[in-house]
């Protein structure tokens, strides 16, 4: 910045050592620059208003370029004439290094009639002060522009989806791992009921018909009651840890089990009516809710053990008292 300038006063200097000056104040121009204030923020419109007095005839031209003085000129207005002896004329300067400044004189171009000689005439000097603009401790700080968002690309995209997958992936494997240790650990500490897991259930189950959920509207609880009667009759019947596993790890188990396809498809029913019901995705009807609780009875009778008394055999006689 300080280059330009340097230059442009430079070669306003080589062109007025060009041109033949003549005196001045005798010649028929005076010059008077004002400001309409000596204090402007940085950055702000500094109007500099020139009046001219002069010969009648004259023709007056401004001297001034892009800069002078270390002021941006950001604009001018041109001669305007006001009477025939007077003219005006308007500059627009900035300023943008904070401090007291120096407009310096300005200067103007004419020739008098008939006279081919150049002329320079000169305004006064003007002093202002330039402020820097305090800052506004009374808001937060922010940014100067809001933050950029850039489109993402199809690597991104594939770079995120492989860590959501792998993320998803080591998820399952830790829950995997989770249910599998608390299952052995189950295993470990399982006690067996004090009486057979058929007739606490088929107990549980006369309980639950005698509620009538479903007939006074509770059919989530019905089948939660229900399912949960169910689950709880895999553990105590197969060791198999039915409250804690899903629909499918259940059936997984119990086609282990091999009980019939039967007894597998009614109570794959069971459990599948029970998730939906859960999740507000199915209203059975009543027809469905009779062979829920029918399904269960079902499979807990047919898979009851059956304890057998051993037949003591007949006692023999006394060879003694065969022989007598």
């Amino acid at each position: 910045m300080k280059t330009v300038q340097l230059k442009a006063a430079l070669c306003s200097a080589a062109l007025l050592l060009l041109l033949p000056i003549a005196p001045l104040n005798a010649q028929g121009v005076s010059a008077r620059a004002r400001v309409d204030s000596t204090h402007y923020l940085l950055g702000d419109r500094i109007g500099v208003r020139v009046e001219l007095r002069h010969l009648r005839g004259l023709t007056i031209q401004p001297l001034v370029g892009d800069t002078i003085g270390g002021f941006t000129v950001l604009d001018q207005s041109g001669i305007h004439p006001t009477t025939d002896t007077t003219s005006e004329v308007e500059f627009v300067l900035a300023r943008y290094d904070s401090g007291d400044a120096v407009i310096p004189q300005l200067p103007f171009l004419f020739f008098l009639p008939g006279d081919t000689t150049s002329h320079v005439a000169l305004t006064n000097s003007l002093v202002v002060t330039v402020h820097t603009v305090p800052p506004d401790t009374s808001e937060d700080i922010k940014d100067v522009k809001p933050v950029m968002s850039l489109p993402l690309a199809w690597e991104d995209i594939l770079l995120y989806g492989g860590i959501l997958l792998v993320v998803a992936g080591l998820a399952y494997l830790g829950y995997w791992y989770w249910k599998k240790k608390k299952r052995k650990a189950g295993d470990e500490e399982y006690v067996p009921p004090d009486r057979p897991p058929h007739l606490i259930a088929m107990e549980e189950l006369g309980r639950l018909k005698a509620k009538k959920l479903w007939q006074q509207g509770q059919v989530k609880q019905y089948y939660s009651e229900l399912t949960e009667i169910l689950r709880r009759y895999f553990e105590n019947r197969y060791k198999l840890p039915a409250l804690e596993e899903t629909t499918d790890e259940i059936m997984i188990g119990l086609k282990r089990l091999r009980p019939g396809s039967e007894l597998l498809f009614s109570t794959e029913k069971v459990l599948r009516t029970a998730d939906l019901v859960k999740f507000a995705k199915h209203q059975p009807g009543v027809m469905e809710h009779e062979e829920s609780l029918a399904a269960v009875y079902t499979f807990v009778d047919r898979t009851k053990i059956v304890e057998m008394t051993p037949v003591e055999a007949p006692a023999q006689k006394d060879a003694t008292h065969v022989a007598s």
